[in-house]
């Protein structure tokens, strides 16, 4: 999965004059929203059919007009990122030193109550039920021999491939992501990147230094933007998948801007990037994300039927920090 948040202030215009600079920020989105549905309150949801540039490609929105202060619901927001399902064995890893990142990666493994997925794993004979490389597999088909514990095997081999994926991306950006074997050539997730983020209008227009570091990343290096990484263990869609996330945080007086990509992800979806607008609105603060993600389960033959499902999964990843915003402040 991946992400981008815009947290947006102007202290220079009028209540009325801002309000109706965000209404003009959304159009030029081209969210295609309806004011008078957000305005009452509740959780609005939109397909994104403009922002699927590629067949694996999956595109939702979603607005929600928060009844309260600018810095309760950022609070909120907050306290809330590092939100993971009800999963007994759900992990979320901050990598603090990124120099030293191999203790974090020695954290993250697989359980015994998980062994079906680990014999899911071993039985793997190159479908799309996991994202896995050409290397990868072949590392894997040697760990098959083995005879040793199977969940201590399971674990070794995320470990190393995650390692691996984060070297690779510190080094080389989404150009150094590895394709998965189950994609085409013209279908990977390094494309994907690319050619979705050219629909962030408002992210590349209204913020073009960040959105240049965020998609020239390691070039373009930023002083005033700082980064984290994390490791990410989580059900998705009833599935333990492994999660690489690289978030990117820019403050500057009243402008905090927060860009999170999701470039690794061990099942289910390929990747996720989500783009997040928080600001004053009216009397209260106006939340919008917009979110594409990428998996081949979609492409070719039967694309609408499966683009529905696709949505469906992805809704469920993102839907959460929503529900929890209108619960607190809504009810």
């Amino acid at each position: 999965m991946l992400v981008f948040l815009v947290l947006f202030v102007s202290c220079e215009l009028s209540a009325n004059e801002h309000d109706i600079a965000v209404h003009k920020m959304l159009d030029s989105s081209r969210l295609n929203v309806d004011y008078k549905t957000i305005d009452s309150g509740k959780i609005v949801i939109t397909a994104r059919e403009d922002q699927e540039k590629t067949d694996s490609a999956i595109a939702l929105s979603m607005v929600l007009y928060v009844k309260a202060p600018f810095k309760e619901v950022l609070k909120s927001i907050k306290k809330g990122e590092g939100r993971l399902s009800s999963y007994p064995n759900a992990k979320r890893v901050y990598i603090k030193d990124i120099t030293d990142a191999q203790k974090y990666f020695n954290t993250i493994g697989c359980v015994k109550d998980e062994k079906k997925e680990v014999e899911k794993l071993f039985e793997y004979d190159g479908d799309n039920s996991f994202n896995l490389s050409k290397d990868e597999i072949k590392k894997l088909n040697l760990l098959k021999k083995s005879t040793k514990n199977r969940v201590e095997l399971a674990s070794k081999f995320y470990q190393d491939i995650l390692k691996e994926r984060f070297d690779s991306y510190l080094k080389h950006g989404i150009n150094g992501i590895s394709a998965y074997e189950h994609c085409d050539s013209d279908a990977t997730v390094k494309d994907g990147f690319k050619k979705s983020s050219l629909g962030m209008r408002v992210f590349r227009n209204d913020f073009p230094n960040m959105y240049k570091y965020y998609m020239n990343y390691p070039k373009d290096k930023k002083k005033d933007i700082k980064e984290r990484f994390f490791i990410i263990k989580d059900k998705i869609d009833g599935r333990v998948a492994f999660i690489l996330k690289h978030q990117m945080i820019k403050t500057k007086n009243n402008l905090v801007l927060i860009a999170e990509r999701q470039f690794y992800i061990s099942n289910s979806l390929d990747a996720i990037q989500t783009q997040i607008l928080c600001t004053p609105y009216k009397n209260g603060t106006l939340v919008a994300l917009s979110s594409q993600s990428y998996t081949d389960k979609v492409a070719g033959f039967g694309r609408s039927i499966a683009v529905k499902v696709g949505r469906h999964m992805m809704e469920k990843q993102i839907r959460p920090m929503f529900d929890a915003l209108e619960k607190e402040f809504n009810k």
